[in-house]
């Protein structure tokens, strides 16, 4: 641990808000405190829905006295319903300290472990754990603040990456993500061309059908709460993993992480048809067509959204309220390979 002189912590904090991508401002609040701090173990979680239970997962640790700087992989806490402190830290959205022992490596080590809860509007969305050989108030104190920090820059990112409206994420941000998602896709395709076990995802647009006879009929206010209501069972629908985009109007993109097309297609059926049979307050029913793509070795992001885009538009073409898969329509004859580069604005 460094003196906590003003000019370095400073530098550190202008450091912390210039960046823009969450992960990377994840592992610089737990890295700065590491630097500033008494600590063995620094790691933040984040609290997820795993088939319908909340439970921690880690986003970044990392431990001081091994190997400073580095990420570890720490042990999966247990869930919330298991563990009484990040109970408590939950319901009081208050700190929790009690003690910690490690006994790998052949070394008992025992110390403090204090929980911090990581709060939003919505309540505790997360815990940042610090295990320390003791409780230094000083430390737990700035610990705070960096959370404080943390918090408020997150909101501002959170807000830049959003629709205004939906919540879902925006069209920004998948332009950014999907530059992200494809590179990883190539570099992971690399790594397992050998093996064959290659991953796959999917990628879905989703367009509500007649929507402008909706805000033409009942009106914009009525429009807006159709498209609230379907964002909501958008995330109700589709998995915690897989991104959600509002992508302009009444379009959307579904990104389906480690799926094949027909699991993609039975996926997104289903929400086709839990749409079909939910009824809107006022407005009555509305359906979707969907197009979709199996995002493989597409070198572009414009390719990728332009073919799941062809698609939707045969399924709007042909009757709505039905899922398209591009590869199957160039099957079948009903689609061509061209594409128009440039029809598809993405960025």
């Amino acid at each position: 641990m460094t003196e906590a002189n003003s000019p370095h912590l400073l530098e550190h904090i202008v450091v912390l808000t210039s960046l823009r991508e969450q992960h990377a401002l994840q592992m610089c609040l737990v890295k700065t405190l590491q630097e500033f701090i008494s600590a063995n173990e620094i790691s933040l979680y984040a609290i997820t829905s795993v088939s319908g239970k909340p439970e921690p997962q880690l986003l970044v640790s990392v431990e001081s006295e091994r190997d400073p700087g580095k990420q570890k992989r720490s042990p999966a806490l247990r869930t919330i319903e298991e563990d009484p402190e990040l109970q408590q830290c939950v319901s009081t959205k208050k700190q929790v300290v009690s003690t910690w022992q490690d006994d790998s490596g052949g070394k008992v080590k025992t110390g403090i472990k204090v929980i911090h809860p990581v709060t939003n509007e919505h309540g505790v969305v997360g815990f940042f754990i610090i295990k320390c050989a003791k409780l230094i108030q000083k430390d737990q104190d700035m610990a705070i603040s960096f959370l404080r920090i943390y918090h408020n820059y997150l909101q501002l990112i959170n807000a830049n990456e959003h629709d205004a409206l939906t919540g879902l994420l925006n069209r920004k941000s998948f332009a950014e993500k999907m530059m992200t998602v494809l590179a990883a896709q190539r570099s992971n395709q690399e790594r397992s061309s050998d093996s064959g076990n290659q991953a796959k995802h999917c990628l879905a647009m989703l367009d509500i059908d007649h929507f402008k006879k909706v805000n033409d009929k009942f009106g914009h206010l009525h429009g807006d709460e159709v498209l609230l209501l379907f964002a909501r069972l958008m995330t109700q629908t589709f998995r915690g993993d897989d991104q959600l985009y509002r992508y302009g109007g009444e379009e959307f993109v579904v990104f389906l992480k480690n799926v094949d097309l027909t699991t993609g297609l039975s996926i997104l059926e289903r929400f086709r048809a839990k749409l079909e049979a939910f009824n809107i307050p006022q407005v009555g029913k509305v359906t979707v067509s969907i197009g979709v793509v199996e995002v493989n070795k597409q070198d572009l992001p414009t390719t990728v959204v332009e073919q799941a885009d062809k698609a939707l538009y045969y399924a709007k073409d042909n009757g709505r309220n039905q899922v398209c898969a591009y590869e199957k329509l160039l099957e079948e004859g009903k689609l061509n390979n061209i594409l128009t580069s440039g029809d598809i604005e993405l960025f």
